[in-house]
């Protein structure tokens, strides 16, 4: 009899491991589950218009919340002088849509130009592809408010870690 008892310990004991270990891949709200985008990490191409230069850079995402997301981010100068660069520190929101698709932000960005260096913002609005599909393309547009103002566009793909 004390053998039937230890079995059925053991299996109620890891029922409730597994039971847990899926409860902490997912978040509940209002007494459902709602899933949570995984980290990932990206490439972008983009054209600054007030440099006239094209840049290449890269990405995280690190999802802190359904909709909101820490978004750090480098850009790098193809073609210019002195080896420009920005380095953003963003802020990524999705509002509640249909599919999830848009989303905008801001941040605080770093700017280096040839010895210079200033401090700005961002704001920003894009389009990202399916939240949870595992590769997604965005679209951007950017604004960068430092020592001089300058509007970007730039798309890419992010990966999930």
């Amino acid at each position: 009899m004390s053998s039937l008892t230890l079995r059925i310990a053991l299996v109620a004991l890891g029922l409730a491991l597994v039971g847990s270990r899926a409860d902490a891949q997912r978040r509940m709200r209002g007494g459902r589950a709602v899933s949570v985008a995984r980290p990932g990490v990206g490439a972008r191409f983009g054209y600054d218009f007030d440099a006239q230069h094209t840049f290449l850079g890269g990405q995280f995402d690190f999802p802190v919340g359904r909709r909101w997301a820490l978004a750090p981010s480098a850009d790098f100068y193809l073609g210019a002088t002195g080896t420009p660069y920005r380095l953003n520190v963003d802020v990524k929101f999705h509002p509640p849509t249909a599919y999830g698709f848009f989303y905008f932000g801001g941040g605080l960005a770093v700017l280096h130009a040839t010895g210079n260096t200033s401090t700005g913002a961002n704001l920003f609005a894009g389009w990202e592809g399916r939240r949870y599909s595992p590769v997604k393309p965005f679209l951007e547009a950017r604004f960068v408010f430092a020592d001089r103002t300058s509007f970007n566009i730039l798309g890419g793909l992010n990966f999930p870690l």
